[in-house]
């Protein structure tokens, strides 16, 4: 009974020490996104602010300038519709840099590698 007990400890302490890793390397992992989650905050912050102040800017002096002529609509839309594709470029580099650190590969990388003996481990003849 005792070296039923022993094996399960030994078992159970490798165990706990793999998990401990996983933890290391998502804590990692989690501070190498955080960085990048901010950056791409703030380019969305920029993207937003600039879209919104360029718009109404470029409205009011549409509005002043082609007030009384026929190209009055003509211009606020063009304006709007050159603001709005500001708006996706930069909302495009807010969201579209997509480089992972190292330790973001190296844990992704051990969970392929666990599901691969997970796999071979469940499948056996």
């Amino acid at each position: 009974m005792q070296a039923i007990a022993l094996r399960a400890m030994a078992v159970l302490e490798a165990l706990v020490h793999h998990l401990g890793s996983y933890a290391e390397l998502g804590v990692a992992a989690a501070s190498e996104y955080r960085g990048a989650w901010a950056r791409r905050l703030a380019w969305a912050a920029v993207a937003l602010a600039s879209s919104i102040v360029g718009l109404m800017a470029t409205w009011m002096i549409g509005l002043v300038a082609f007030w009384d002529t026929r190209w009055r609509l003509i211009y606020v839309v063009a304006s709007a519709l050159a603001l709005l594709v500001l708006t996706a470029i930069a909302l495009y580099v807010a969201f579209a840099d997509r480089q992972y650190g190292p330790a973001s590969t190296v844990l992704r990388d051990e969970l392929r590698k666990d599901q691969e003996l997970f796999r071979q481990w469940t499948h056996r003849p």
